[in-house]
């Protein structure tokens, strides 16, 4: 295995951020957005946008606002030991 493949492979996010992206992805999909589209939208370039859903970039949190604002959706701040849900979509 290459260097780089040792990189890729050893990426590490946390569950929360993971489960955050993966719910992103989906809600672009059933808008029928492409990363393309979104790209346009937030107003970056779409390689910016594949990296953020394939955890290779983390975005600021201006871009993640930005992200959040193009899919229509909000993130809910909550304790962790509560029994609502962390995130609002």
């Amino acid at each position: 295995m290459t260097t780089f493949e040792n990189y890729v492979n050893e990426t590490h996010v946390s569950e929360t951020y993971a489960d955050i992206v993966e719910q992103l992805i989906q809600r672009r999909n059933d808008l029928g957005y492409t990363q393309e589209a979104l790209a346009d939208m937030i107003g970056c370039t779409t390689s910016l946008v594949h990296k953020w859903e394939q955890y290779k970039r983390v975005p600021s949190g201006f871009m993640l606002s930005c992200w959040l604002d193009a899919l229509g959706v909000e993130i809910k701040i909550v304790t962790k030991n509560s029994e609502s849900n962390d995130i609002s979509m």
